[in-house]
Parts: C-alpha cells; sequence; structure tokens
C-alpha cells in the first residue's frame, strides 16, 4: 500500500510491502510521486526490486570504519592499509554510496596522481573497490554499482632492477644519524633481501643459532 503526504509543497510518498522496509522517497509534483510510485510497485511484483536505501544513509566513511574494524585487522600490512584508508576517508568520506559515482573516483585518481605513484593510486583504489564489494555482497548495502569498476586504474611502475653502484652503499652509510643499530639493519637488508617489514617483526624465537638460520613466519609472497 502508497501513501501520499503534501508537506511544506512537496510530495512525501511511502510504499508498504510485506516482507520488506518502508520504502520512501519525496518529490516536487504529485504525477512524479504517483509514476515513481508505479514503478516500484511493479519491480516489486516482478521481483526486481532493489532496495537502496540503505546507500541513501551510508557513507564512504561509515563503510570504510567497518572495513578498518572487521576486515583490515586479518590482513597482512594492515598499517600500511590503514594510512591508505586514511587517505580516502579524507577525499571521498563525506559521499554517500547512492551518491558516489565513477566521476568522484576519476577525480580521486587524477588527484592524487599529481601527489604519489600510479602505483600508490592503484593501492588506493583497489582497496576502495574491495570495501565497497564487501558492503555489498557480505553487509547487505545493495550499490546500483561499484563505481571504481567504472574508472581506468593507473597502470602501476615497471619493476625496479636498481642495485647499489660502487660507492654508494659507504655513502648511504655515511648519511645516518641515528646510531649503530640502523646502520646493522641495513647491512642486514642488503645481505639477506628482506623486506622492512620481515626485519622488524623478526624474534628471538625465529632465529635456530646452532643451524645459523632465520624463519620468517610470514612473507609478502608466502
Amino acid at each position: 500500500m502508497a501513501t501520499i503526504r503534501k508537506r511544506n509543497g512537496r510530495y512525501h510518498v511511502q510504499i508498504r510491502r510485506k516482507g520488506f522496509s518502508p520504502i520512501t522517497s519525496t518529490f516536487s509534483r504529485l504525477t512524479l510521486a504517483r509514476r515513481w510510485i508505479a514503478s516500484i510497485e511493479a519491480e516489486i511484483e516482478n521481483k526486481t526490486y532493489i532496495n537502496f536505501s540503505d546507500a541513501e544513509k551510508t557513507t564512504v566513511n561509515d563503510v570504510l570504519n567497518r572495513y578498518q574494524k572487521e576486515i583490515l585487522p586479518t590482513k597482512k600490512g594492515n598499517q600500511v592499509e590503514k594510512y591508505r584508508l586514511g587517505t580516502l576517508r579524507n577525499e571521498l568520506g563525506s559521499h554517500h554510496l547512492s551518491d558516489l559515482a565513477g566521476v568522484h573516483i576519476a577525480r580521486y585518481r587524477d588527484t592524487r596522481l599529481l601527489k604519489v605513484s600510479p602505483a600508490s593510486v592503484k593501492r588506493e583504489l583497489v582497496i576502495l573497490s574491495r570495501a565497497l564489494t564487501i558492503a555489498t555482497r557480505d553487509w547487505g548495502i545493495a550499490m546500483p554499482q561499484n563505481p571504481v569498476s567504472l574508472i581506468s586504474l593507473p597502470k602501476s611502475d615497471k619493476a625496479r632492477t636498481r642495485r647499489l653502484e660502487d660507492g654508494e652503499e659507504m655513502r648511504l652509510l655515511g648519511g645516518l644519524n641515528k646510531g649503530p643499530e640502523l646502520e646493522h639493519i641495513i647491512h642486514f637488508a642488503l645481505e639477506t633481501a628482506m623486506r622492512r617489514g620481515e626485519i622488524l617483526s623478526i624474534k628471538k624465537s625465529h632465529i635456530n643459532f646452532i643451524l645459523s638460520t632465520l624463519l620468517i613466519p610470514s612473507t609478502k609472497t608466502d
């Protein structure tokens, strides 16, 4: 059943159907309100109706906050991803999901490319796309379409093959001003090719002093 109420010169419509949450909208003209009622009721009858009301109330900030709380702790490299979530919040957080469009994502992409590398921008957009997909698939927040899929992602930089040349290691170590600990870490990194996160995660229990071996429990490449 649909009801129409005129308030402050506008027409407020509510449709109630068994098995559905109340569906509401507001129009400036009565003819538009009646046309909308007919289209929604037809979709309900044909079982094609999708309720986007949650998307109208939910912001990108809401989704990213929940993603950080529920999903991020289970992922590797969550500290770096937490930083990227902060950047996404600052630029896109105020948008409601129902209004978020490809043009907003493209504008974000182009603005960020002026500040950071294409690879960094691509990682940020992949995180956003993943969060929006989870919101739709697992949290029941229906969206017309994931807007990240509507734009071209930046092409990542080519893999680097750079190696230290003669004299560069000496100049690198000569520029340190944070004590011998950092020098030891740099030597260790150069000798083992371990990543920063792997080195900082080393525990005494990971070292077998008899066999002179080090266990790396979790790596980027497993």
